[in-house]
């Protein structure tokens, strides 16, 4: 990987595909999953989930970090005959995503008692007002949890993307490939964020409409853009669902601003 002192880099700062012919590969300590590494050391992370669902975590992602979430990075890939994925799963799609990998934060914390997630685990649970506990927690972007879990009802997803603080405390937002699987859902303030501080809760979500109201369709195309000689499994159209996204986070502003 690239040194840990350097900035995660964002999809914008990425390339549209990576060429992996000449990376070495492992897999991860489950199994689950594939790491390629660069020749300079870079590992990517790849899940072998399809072309379909790569799109949908990639052009999420772009959109999250457009909106001010944090999120993981990722490039479009296409794995040769000779690859450990291929090799492990004849039956893999060839087209598939490499996000750019996180180291995660590990049970041994080089800060001690005083590392930042032993005090999140520790006080959340009895935190009176959990919304602003995450707002001032010492772990970075924290209240992206919560950003991200009102995106979920915003951008029609399946089900929530998941959460993974990094060995320097940092909270990323992890697969956002079942984002965009229907319309926005109704209504956005039966979440239970909002139960928790209905105020600070509609304060982010207000927040978050008007950045994706100045989302536009030369947006949608870039956070969607296919790498030329890339087949996406295409199985409905993520660009009308951004759209729809968009439509609703403007109608969201009129109805509670």
């Amino acid at each position: 990987m690239l040194d840990t002192t350097m900035t995660y880099p964002r999809i914008e700062n990425l390339p549209l595909q990576v060429n992996a012919s000449s990376w070495s590969w492992s897999k991860t300590e489950d199994g689950d999953f594939w790491i390629g590494r660069e020749l300079d050391g870079t590992r990517w992370l790849v899940k072998g989930r399809g072309s379909f669902y790569a799109l949908r975590e990639r052009a999420s992602a772009y959109l999250l970090q457009t909106l001010g979430v944090n999120s993981q990075s990722s490039a479009f890939i296409i794995l040769s005959e000779e690859s450990l994925p291929v090799a492990d799963k004849p039956e893999i799609e060839r087209y598939q995503l490499a996000i750019h990998y996180i180291d995660e934060h590990g049970r041994n914390c080089v800060d001690g008692e005083k590392c930042p997630l032993r005090k999140l685990n520790e006080q959340f649970k009895d935190a009176p007002k959990k919304v602003s506990f995450l707002e001032t927690c010492s772990i970075k972007n924290a209240i992206d949890w919560v950003k991200s879990e009102v995106l979920v009802c915003l951008c029609g997803a399946n089900e929530p993307s998941d959460r993974l603080i990094s060995k320097d405390h940092i909270m990323y937002i992890i697969d956002n490939e079942q984002m965009f699987s229907t319309k926005p859902s109704n209504p956005i303030t039966d979440t239970d964020w909002f139960q928790t501080e209905y105020d600070t809760t509609m304060g982010l979500t207000l927040d978050l409409c008007k950045r994706l109201s100045d989302i536009d369709k030369r947006d949608i195309q870039v956070f969607t853009t296919i790498p030329e000689g890339y087949v996406v499994d295409e199985l409905w159209s993520i660009p009308k669902l951004m759209e729809s996204t968009v439509r609703f986070a403007k109608q969201f502003l009129k109805e509670y601003a």
